[in-house]
């Protein structure tokens, strides 16, 4: 299942406009923290961040986020699905992460209680 901040921001990258598109950073960057942990760090999701942070600062400049003045709407689109191909595969990678880390729990608590 995904969580509820994974797909608020998904959403908002799929349908934002330039002035929406200023919320990007401050909601992807919660998700990220929410995430991550340092208990139990995930290197595949650490991997995705350069290529996840790129994308959407390409996303930003594109859609005129920070001069106002956008590309043309085609590379728009592109730079858009570039942003939620990345997004995508670090909500998926953050899903499978954390069924890991449950797993190993599970299996530790197993192993606790047959001693």
């Amino acid at each position: 299942m995904v969580p509820a901040e994974a797909v608020r921001v998904r959403n908002l990258v799929a349908s934002c406009g330039w002035r929406e598109a200023l919320e990007i950073p401050k909601a992807l960057f919660g998700y990220v923290e929410s995430v991550l942990d340092a208990a139990e760090p995930g290197v595949y999701l650490i991997d995705l961040l350069p290529p996840l942070t790129s994308s959407m600062h390409a996303f930003l400049a594109g859609i005129g986020a920070f001069t106002q003045s956008p590309v043309q709407e085609s590379e728009i689109a592109q730079r858009r699905v570039r942003l939620l191909e990345y997004l995508d595969a670090f909500i998926d990678e953050a899903r499978l992460h954390q069924r890991s880390v449950d797993f190993v729990h599970t299996m530790k608590a197993g192993q606790r209680k047959s001693f």
